[in-house]
C-alpha cells in the first residue's frame, strides 16, 4: 500500500505539470501572460513556463512585443542540476530569462519597441533595462557598434530630454561590448 501511494506522490506533480502544460499551449498570449503570474518560482514547473513564453512569442508581433517587455526581468526558476551549479547552456540572460529569448527570435520588429521601452518607460531600469540592451545586442547578432550607434541616433532625434538621457546612458553602457577591434569606432558613434 505504502508502495502504491510513493508511486502516485511521485507521479501526480508530473501528470498535473503535463495538464497544465499542455492548457498553456493553447493559451492566448494573454492567457500565457496570466500563466506566468501566477505560476511562481515553482522549479516543476520550469517546463510550462518555458511554454507560456514560446506561447506568447507565438501571437502576433504587436500582441506579443509589449507581454514580453513586460516580463524582460521574469528569471525563470533554476532546474536541479542548475540549482547544484551545472549549467548546460550557460547563465546567459537569454538563457536565465526567456523573455529575453524570445524577443531576440522575434528579431527587427521588436527592436524599436526595446528602445521605446528604454527611453520612455520608467520601469526599465536594473534587470529590465540590462535584460532590453542585451536582447537588442542579440538581435543584432553580437555587432555591438550597431547597437551603440542606435541607441545614440534615437538619443539625438529625441524630442523628450529625459528620453534622451536614458538613451545616452544605455548606449554608453552598449560600449562594455565593443571589444579592441571595435572600441574607437564605438567611441566615435557616440560623439556623431
Amino acid at each position: 500500500m505504502s508502495l502504491v501511494l510513493l508511486v502516485v506522490a511521485w507521479l501526480l506533480p508530473t501528470t498535473v505539470t503535463a495538464q497544465e502544460c499542455a492548457a498553456v499551449k493553447l493559451a492566448s498570449a494573454e492567457q500565457a501572460a496570466n500563466y506566468l503570474q501566477h505560476a511562481g518560482s515553482n522549479a516543476e514547473a520550469a517546463e510550462c513556463l518555458q511554454v507560456a513564453f514560446r506561447q506568447i512569442a507565438k501571437s502576433p508581433v504587436e500582441e506579443a512585443i509589449p507581454v514580453l517587455i513586460k516580463f524582460l526581468s521574469y528569471k525563470r526558476p533554476l532546474n536541479e542540476g542548475e540549482r547544484n551549479g551545472i549549467f548546460m547552456h550557460g547563465k546567459g540572460a537569454d538563457v536565465l530569462y526567456p523573455a529575453v529569448y524570445e524577443l531576440y527570435t522575434l528579431g527587427v520588429p521588436a527592436e524599436s519597441a526595446l528602445v521605446h521601452f528604454i527611453a520612455e518607460d520608467t520601469n526599465a531600469r536594473g534587470v529590465a533595462r540590462e535584460n532590453a540592451l542585451y536582447s537588442i545586442l542579440l538581435i543584432h547578432h553580437g555587432n555591438a557598434l550597431a547597437v551603440v550607434q542606435r541607441l545614440h541616433s534615437d538619443s539625438v532625434a529625441s524630442a523628450s530630454v529625459e528620453a534622451r538621457d536614458r538613451l545616452q546612458t544605455a548606449s554608453k553602457a552598449a560600449m562594455r561590448w565593443c571589444d579592441e577591434r571595435w572600441q574607437t569606432k564605438c567611441e566615435g558613434a557616440l560623439k556623431q
